[in-house]
């Protein structure tokens, strides 16, 4: 640390302070990276969480319980999680040497894969569940091959918490395939989440009682489809499974969910 840096921490007048004890105390960050990001400060100007002494180690951490708390409190809505950390070092990313730890808010849809949290900080290994196996060069383009061996459903499904509309489109629909996917469903239902189902009846294999189980799943509307996808959306229609105002004609499958900031995939 230079021996004539002023830290403009130490300038932020104390009525801007949001938290406080005897060795540090809270303000907000400047320049936040999501809604409510504070950083907990040592009153001593000192560069690195490595130089500070128990004593302030303690108190810092202490501070960000109490941040924290009073986060969920002040926010709406209330964080659905958070990051913690500082930088320790120019290497780390540090820009400020005086030490500080960030209490980072988290949404649900704020980013498209939040799996890895901190390890983003190395671009391309924050999610270690989806590396490629040694030797594998990434492939632009990308085939399903089906569950389970396929992570297809894995990177949807975690994308829904948060979201505000799912679309899903299907070829067909089984029960078996009801079951992998209806909890994750009708928890984002439960969030008030608007789910839409369109569903053919390719090789005319859909299952009737799984059409009724995705009809009775409340805040669901069931869409059946005639023409290039399945000709039997009238049978759906006259055995009370879709309405009637639910058949439309559509030839594509696929799916995706708009999440509160229109992100999508």
């Amino acid at each position: 640390m230079p021996q004539d840096f002023e830290s403009p921490f130490l300038k932020v007048h104390s009525s801007e302070w949001i938290a406080a004890n005897d060795l540090a105390f809270a303000i907000y960050d400047k320049f936040p990276v999501s809604k409510g990001h504070a950083l907990v400060i040592s009153k001593r100007l000192i560069a690195t969480w490595f130089d500070a002494s128990g004593a302030e180690q303690a108190a810092m951490m202490s501070l960000v319980g109490e941040v924290q708390r009073s986060l969920d409190e002040r926010l709406h809505p209330r964080p659905d999680g958070y990051n913690i950390g500082f930088n320790i070092g120019v290497a780390a990313g540090q820009t400020v040497p005086h030490v500080h730890i960030h209490v980072i808010p988290r949404y649900h849809g704020d980013v498209t894969d939040p799996a890895g949290g901190i390890r983003h900080v190395i671009p391309g290994k924050a999610n270690f569940l989806c590396r490629l196996p040694a030797g594998r060069k990434p492939s632009g383009v990308a085939i399903s091959t089906g569950y389970p061996g396929d992570r297809l459903w894995s990177e949807i499904s975690i994308r829904l918490p948060g979201a505000r509309e799912v679309d899903i489109l299907a070829s067909f629909v089984l029960l078996s395939g009801l079951d992998i996917i209806q909890e994750a469903i009708f928890a984002a239902l439960r969030e008030g989440t608007q789910v839409r189902v369109l569903v053919g009846n390719y090789l005319y294999i859909s299952d009737p009682a799984a059409l009724r189980r995705l009809h009775g799943a409340r805040g669901i509307r069931p869409i059946a489809v005639r023409g290039a996808v399945g000709r039997d959306a009238e049978s759906a229609v006259s055995a009370g499974v879709v309405p009637s105002e639910g058949v439309a004609n559509f030839g594509q499958v696929g799916g995706h969910a708009r999440d509160r900031k229109q992100q999508s995939f």
